[in-house]
């Protein structure tokens, strides 16, 4: 299904094109389980950097009309010390 229409600068837009130019889309790049934090953390700061905060971050973003296109998760480091990291596409359409 390619097909080609002719942009504003009078280029021709391939179908993907047109789908890229209608949505915004966002980057998250994060550990997927979060930081360890001490015991008096408070539950902002819990809510922003620890256990379960991308799942709590993905689930604000969908009620602002955001969609998950793409995740997938990593591991970086070395043999000694490695953690894991998540990047999770998101997309919305333009106002």
């Amino acid at each position: 299904m390619l097909g080609f229409f002719v942009g504003d600068e009078g280029f021709p837009l391939a179908y993907e094109e047109r789908i890229m130019a209608k949505y915004e889309y966002k980057v998250l790049y994060t550990r997927p389980g979060g930081t360890m934090l001490f015991p008096w953390a408070s539950q902002k700061v819990r809510d922003a950097v620890g256990r379960g905060a991308l799942e709590i971050t993905l689930n604000h973003l969908a009620d602002e009309g955001w969609e998950v296109v793409s995740s997938t998760t990593s591991s970086f480091g070395s043999i000694l010390y490695f953690f894991p990291m998540a990047t999770v596409i998101l997309r919305r359409e333009k106002t």
